[in-house]
């Protein structure tokens, strides 16, 4: 008897500290679920895989698995075979139907799983793990943003072809403008032109074979005169109408050219400031900017008895920017408005920036002098550059900040 109790007791012990030594190794028992079915509800047609692995099992425990509908949790996958075994490498696989919500208990084999509960039981379950069903993904965020940059993108692509479209079209025009415009000018040139230029040698050569007693002289002095006059005026609208290659996207040498053009009226101080990188122009909106600064130039030059006439020419992405000023006499309101006699004046000046979809501005009182500001936006005035829409967002994003006296603006006087 006491050799029983004592074996008894020496076995007791060793019994119970080779099961305190198990339960420190293996630990409280966990459930994982590693792969995790889309969410759904109540759809008893479809099946879908369900895996995960369990740490610290016992033999013959097993995973019971629940799918959350609407409102109650349902045993999976079926009824009448409510188990699923744990392999050897201690993880576990089997199928369910959709739910909003998923479960994995880790029970006992005597435990006997509620068909449907509204509660998870928890009387027999070691371990549990619950997780909420995986959205498609066409239900996430990254998705709908990634429709939303692709409508976006299409959206654009689709303004830039039919932009590049219309400058095709643009261009078009403005070539047939261009041809016959100079033919015109030849014909000009050829006909009219060069016929009152004959005339007048002509008249000069017979007014200097009269007598200087003679009473027709005077008049007929003063009629030499106006046919020079004439005829200057006719040679430079003939300038006006010509556009040479070499200045089509030169608008700084072709203003600079004006000038000479008009004899270089002395005692006149006329600078070109450019600021900004100069931008290639569509070509219609080069030949348009170029006659309205040129018909401000003129008036200014002929009219305005100035001292000093600036031209500004600012190059921006977003902008392109004309500024004539002069401190002349200014403009008397009569001939803001309708012009002066043989030229289509400041009213013709304001209806070709409209039709450019370009800002005109007019500043003037008399003996004040006289400022001309036309501003086209970027998108009409350059042709567009592949790289003009990253540059114009990383410029958005990283804003540079110059002060004016940075600025060291390009001059060029006569």
């Amino acid at each position: 008897m006491v050799f029983l109790l004592v074996g008894c007791g020496a076995w007791l012990p060793l019994g119970y500290c080779q099961q305190t030594q198990f339960a420190t190794v293996a630990g409280k028992p966990s459930v994982e679920i590693t792969t995790v079915p889309l969410a759904g509800a109540d759809n008893a047609e479809k099946l879908s895989t369900i895996e995960g692995r369990v740490v610290g099992a016992l033999p013959g425990q097993k995973i019971v698995l629940y799918a959350k509908g609407k409102t109650s949790w349902w045993v999976q996958p079926l009824a009448d075979n409510p188990f699923t075994s744990i392999r050897p490498d201690s993880t576990w696989s089997n199928t369910t139907h959709p739910g909003t919500e998923y479960a994995a208990l880790l029970v006992g084999p005597e435990f006997h799983p509620p068909l449907t509960a509204d509660v998870l039981p928890t009387d027999g379950v070691f371990a549990s793990a619950v997780v909420q069903g995986e959205i498609g993904f066409w239900q996430t965020w990254w998705f709908a943003l990634a429709c939303l940059l692709l409508v976006s993108l299409s959206v654009l692509g689709f303004h830039r072809l039919r932009m590049r479209q219309v400058s095709n079209r643009l261009n078009m025009r403005f070539e047939e403008r261009l041809a016959e415009r100079m033919r015109i000018a030849q014909e000009l040139h050829d006909t009219l032109l060069q016929g009152v230029l004959s005339v007048s040698m002509q008249l000069h050569v017979a007014v200097d074979s009269l007598p200087e007693d003679s009473p027709a002289r005077p008049r007929l002095n003063r009629t030499v005169e106006l046919m020079s006059h004439v005829v200057e005026e006719g040679r430079n609208t003939l300038r006006g109408l010509r556009t040479t290659v070499e200045s089509e996207n030169d608008l700084k040498s072709s203003f600079s050219q004006i000038p000479q053009e008009l004899g270089n009226p002395a005692g006149v101080d006329f600078r070109v400031i450019v600021q900004g990188e100069s931008l290639p122009m569509r070509a219609a909106i080069h030949d348009e900017v170029y006659r309205i600064g040129r018909e401000a130039l003129v008036n200014a030059f002929r009219h305005a008895r100035a001292k000093n006439i600036d031209v500004l020419l600012e190059y921006n992405t977003d902008h392109l920017r004309l500024l004539v000023t002069d401190d002349g006499c200014g403009i008397e309101s009569q001939v803001l408005q309708s012009g002066r006699d043989g030229h289509w004046g400041l009213s013709g000046m304001r209806a070709r920036a409209e039709k450019i979809g370009a800002k005109f501005r007019v500043l003037s009182r008399p003996e004040a002098g006289t400022e001309v500001e036309l501003c086209v936006p970027g998108s009409i005035a350059f042709v567009p550059q592949p790289s003009d829409g990253l540059s114009k967002w990383i410029s958005k994003l990283i804003p540079t900040w110059k002060s004016a006296s940075s600025e060291s603006p390009r001059e060029h006087r006569q």
